[in-house]
């Protein structure tokens, strides 16, 4: 009986995969140890092949390349299989964060092409600590603090109270008076930065690491509107976007009315051309870095008729720029927020030249209204999908999104953080890859964790949620994806894959002579 279940298990892989030197004789002959080695390694070869990056054939050097990668990936699997507390992949991010600044394979990551960021919030892209050294050293910063104990931040000359219990104060006169600058710093920080050594007893619910994420969005939002603020903090985006190999961006953002010194306030439309402005003078300093386009993302916890408002605003400048300001969204998280079936028909008013970029699946619920926005999604014909966590458990949607090849905005860190995953091994990204369902990595909110552009999210695409074996192919298919599945045009796409074929043949120069890791 063992027998016969072994051998049909056998003949249904043979058959579902073609693998012809699975024969008769190999599965027949019972006692034949080699023949059921050799029908054991087509499978796996089998899925393999299946996989992200499966059927990428590496050429000379980049196959050596693979080699010194793997053997940096196989010592710190070994470690971390030996010893938990080292196990790096299966950790929470603030706890194994400084153990991958000391890892090899992070290394290697730092200076490998990255492509294309593909799903980043403007507001929360830059890390927490350049926020506090700059931003919030700049003259005329207040702070006042809500009766539910967040703090407010302004440069207004007469902000806004926000439900505050006190008045404003300038956060120099209390760095002044603080005990420790330094100290007073980085309780500022705290403010914007969700970071805590012990996030399973701080955080303990997704409520709980919600709520906070959300305040930092309050404690943020009019900083950010404050134009010399605002041009500091998105050439600094684009710098750290810049440093860490990334050469292209579609980001999220709002437009909302940015203000002066002098309390005079300018359009949503100055918020766009003002980015646009310093996108054009970085890429003069940077010509290999080609630039951002812009996704509107007003919160999805808006009433219908103030969507209505943001969406024909949309409309409006995307007629005006519809190269730069290419699609919308819907964000905030989802477990509270509105489903996208309230906004149905208020988005078929979609111009023909715009896309959707939605927020969809990043929950855990199954079956739930709020679980069905990558239905949704999908019949609003989206083009990509951001996280696109609960996937998985709709079959017939995720062989939609492989027909359809719609790109899932892969978010590994985010997701960990915000409480739908801890171990990354256990996260859906696992059988995106095995099943090479179209997939990016991006990196959400980097800034409120303070892991600055995309290196730290790859670590964990490849050390948790690929197989072990897996190294350069996959790497390689997962950048080249970012191209593929952003919004460029036919000619932008050609001059994009030329510059990071060329970027991509000079990491590998510089790995071979020992100038990487």
């Amino acid at each position: 009986m063992v027998f016969q279940t072994k051998r049909k298990f056998l003949l249904f892989f043979c058959h579902i995969m073609a693998i012809t030197i699975c024969t008769e004789s190999a599965i027949i002959k019972q006692n034949s140890n080699s023949s059921y080695m050799t029908a054991r390694d087509a499978i796996i070869h089998a899925e393999d092949l299946l996989s992200i990056g499966g059927h990428l054939i590496l050429n000379e050097r980049e196959n050596q390349v693979d080699e010194i990668f793997l053997r940096y990936k196989y010592d710190e699997l070994a470690r971390g299989f030996q010893d938990a507390d080292q196990n790096v992949g299966a950790m929470h991010f603030f706890k194994a964060k400084p153990m991958i600044e000391q890892s090899k394979v992070f290394q290697f990551l730092q200076q490998m092409p990255k492509g294309a960021l593909l799903h980043a919030h403007t507001s929360a892209t830059v890390s927490s600590k350049w926020v506090v050294e700059n931003i919030f050293q700049m003259p005329g910063l207040l702070r006042c603090v809500r009766s539910d104990g967040v703090s407010i931040l302004s440069f207004r000359r007469m902000p806004e109270k926000h439900n505050c219990t006190s008045d404003y104060v300038l956060v120099s006169d209390e760095r002044n008076r603080a005990d420790s600058a330094e100290g007073y710093d980085q309780s500022l920080e705290g403010l914007i930065n969700l970071y805590t050594p012990m996030p399973e007893l701080e955080y303990p619910t997704i409520t709980r690491v919600w709520t906070r994420f959300q305040n930092m969005f309050s404690t943020m939002s009019d900083v950010l509107l404050y134009l010399p603020a605002y041009r500091a903090y998105h050439w600094q985006m684009l710098q750290e976007m810049y440093d860490d190999n990334i050469m292209y961006s579609e980001v999220r953002m709002n437009m909302y009315e940015l203000y002066d010194a002098n309390n005079n306030t300018f359009t949503g439309e100055r918020c766009l051309l003002e980015l646009m402005h310093l996108v054009a003078q970085f890429r003069q300093q940077h010509p290999d870095f080609l630039g951002i386009k812009i996704i509107i993302s007003p919160s999805r916890n808006t009433a219908p008729e103030g969507i209505q408002q943001r969406f024909d605003n949309f409309k409006m400048y995307h007629s005006l720029y519809p190269k730069t300001l290419i699609g919308f969204d819907l964000v905030g998280q989802e477990d509270t927020g509105r489903p996208l079936i309230e906004f149905v028909s208020i988005l078929n008013q979609q111009p023909e030249t715009a896309k959707f970029f939605f927020h969809a699946g990043e929950t855990n619920w199954f079956g739930s209204p709020i679980d069905y926005n990558i239905l949704d999604a999908l019949l609003l014909n989206t083009t990509r999908i951001g996280h696109g966590y609960a996937l998985i458990k709709h079959p017939m949607l995720w062989n939609e999104v492989k027909a359809r090849d719609i790109a899932i905005e892969v978010n590994p860190l985010s997701n960990q953080i915000l409480h739908l995953v801890w171990d990354l091994r256990n996260h859906p990204g696992a059988l995106f890859i095995a099943q090479d369902i179209p997939m990016v990595i991006c990196n959400d909110d980097p800034g409120f964790w303070n892991a600055k552009g995309l290196s730290y999210d790859f670590y964990y695409a490849i050390m948790s949620m690929a197989p072990n074996n897996a190294g350069l192919k996959t790497l390689k298919q997962l950048v080249w994806n970012s191209l593929k599945y952003s919004t460029f045009d036919e000619c932008e796409r050609k001059n994009a894959y030329e510059l990071l074929q060329t970027k991509w043949d000079q990491f590998i120069d510089n790995v071979l002579n020992g100038i990487v890791v």
